[in-house]
């Protein structure tokens, strides 16, 4: 049966179902929107190719004071020791970054290893001579005696070519110990700013110590590496490390307490004389970070005429600028 039309019961009927949504009085306040959920850390596991040492102290206070976690990034610094396969364990997979020296990366690229150097901490190479105080003052007035270093690393191969060592100049493997050292007072060892002179000056050792960049020997080190290619927060991670290190040479009493702990072979007394050691070698003449063509095409063409790169090898793809 069809109803008439009757208004008044449409009019109850609409007061039975609640009527028209209302309208939203334009002056109330719309409701907040929910706030988006904040990003998961990216989790960057950072291989160091030695003990935890001065030389890595700006990574450990981008850990401490939260510049790596602002960024964006939750970072675990996985530890080296001698001959440490930083690179290989990156691009295995069992790492995320890397710290290697701009010749060894150069020398391990061209074995296949797709690694590629994006920020160092060190403008001059930090290794070089270590000699008692009165000895041989450069390179080039080591004419014989007694060496103790790396055997066939490419230091070792540039020093003997640069100035003619062989027949002349003995070379004996280097324990890791400064022992030999202090009790012989005519031998010469390989050294790095941030060990050994310090700790045979706290043994009473007078000691001078020949920087291998004098002698032309200046690869880029502690090298922060990603794999080839890059990931995407690689630029971020290396912006976060920039500004990590730039605190540390300002204040790096936070990070060396930390690896005074982390590492029972350093001294808190021998930090100072460490930090006084390593801090022109960071910044040297370009500044804390600076990476050109020409310094690692220097290397490469150096790495060339040992031998050691094949010939025309050049360093391209094999450095990038993120910052």
């Amino acid at each position: 049966m069809t109803l008439p039309f009757v208004p008044s019961l449409l009019m109850a009927l609409a007061g039975c179902t609640g009527g028209p949504a209302a309208t939203p009085d334009a002056a109330s306040p719309a409701p907040e929107a929910a706030e988006a959920p904040a990003a998961a850390p990216i989790p960057v596991r950072l291989a160091l190719n030695w003990f935890p040492e001065p030389e890595f102290g700006g990574f450990y206070q981008g850990v401490l004071d939260g510049t790596y976690a602002k960024a964006g990034f939750d970072v675990t610094i996985l530890p080296g020791g001698p001959g440490a396969p930083s690179l290989e364990l990156m691009v295995a997979g069992n790492a995320d970054a890397a710290i290697t020296v701009a010749d060894d990366l150069l020398l391990k690229r061209s074995k296949g290893v797709a690694a590629v150097g994006a920020w160092p901490a060190f403008q001059l190479a930090p290794n070089g001579l270590m000699v008692h105080a009165g000895g041989p003052s450069s390179f080039d007035q080591i004419t014989g005696g007694t060496v103790a270093i790396e055997l066939g690393s490419p230091f070792q191969t540039f020093l003997w070519k640069t100035y003619a060592w062989d027949g002349k100049v003995q070379a004996v493997p280097y324990g890791g110990a400064i022992g030999p050292f202090l009790a012989d007072a005519t031998l010469i060892q390989q050294a790095y700013i941030t060990a050994e002179p310090c700790l045979a000056k706290a043994r009473g050792a007078e000691v001078q110590f020949l920087k291998a960049s004098d002698a032309g020997w200046n690869p880029y080190a502690t090298v922060l590496a990603f794999a080839d290619p890059p990931p995407a927060w690689a630029k971020d991670f290396v912006v976060a490390t920039q500004t990590a290190w730039e605190a540390y040479v300002a204040d790096p009493a936070k990070a060396n307490a930390e690896l005074v702990r982390l590492n029972d072979q350093l001294q808190p007394d021998l930090m100072d004389c460490i930090v006084q050691a390593q801090t022109p070698f960071l910044t040297g003449s370009e500044g804390l970070g600076h990476q050109s063509e020409a310094r690692w095409e220097k290397m490469a063409a150096s790495l060339v005429d040992l031998g050691l790169l094949p010939a025309g090898s050049t360093a391209k793809g094999a450095w990038v600028e993120l910052r």
